[in-house]
């Protein structure tokens, strides 16, 4: 039988014709999620589901903690007393015979030698900013209790095997 390149292309048509729902009919079967697969599903929504209802129940929550902390706040300030006029402080020092502690002024010692202090400033080393921490302060060493610090650390010495022999070496002949 001979066939030619139209009765090639009828043959193929022809099988395709067969095989092609043939295929599809397995491939949908196949493609199918199964029974697990279905329940694992199933039970990841549910828990998404319990997941959003624990959030908006927790959301709830907090708002009426919010709520809460806000109406206590406003009962604070209106239970706090208000603040006292400074004319009416002056007078209240002035009848116990106090000055009040605004006009307390701060005297300065007369035996201050200045020529002397700027002359120790400028004597003192100049510094590169860059070097200089900010807000640097003493630090603290903790040493360990248990050992003394003023002894020196055991020394530890290994034995050290010798060398091997080198000139037993120069009798081979490589």
């Amino acid at each position: 039988m001979d066939l030619g390149p139209r009765g090639w292309v009828a043959v193929g048509a022809w099988v395709s014709l067969i095989l092609v729902p043939f295929f599809h009919y397995y491939w949908r079967r196949w493609d199918r999620p199964s029974d697990a697969a279905k329940e694992e599903m199933e039970r990841r929504k549910k828990e998404l589901e319990v997941k959003r209802a624990f959030e908006l129940e927790d959301m709830k929550l907090r708002a009426e903690e919010a709520k809460q902390a806000k109406m206590e706040i406003e009962q604070r300030k209106r239970v706090m007393p208000k603040s006292v006029d400074s004319e009416v402080l002056e007078d209240a020092w002035n009848q116990l015979g106090m000055e009040s502690n605004e006009e307390v002024n701060l005297e300065e010692p007369q035996d201050i030698d200045l020529p002397r202090i700027q002359e120790m400033l400028k004597s003192l080393p100049e510094v590169d900013e860059e070097f200089v921490t900010p807000d640097s302060g003493p630090v603290m060493v903790e040493l360990p209790k248990t050992e003394p610090i003023d002894e020196e650390p055991e020394s530890t010495e290994e034995e050290v095997e010798p060398a091997p022999d080198l000139d037993s070496w120069d009798e081979t002949n490589w």
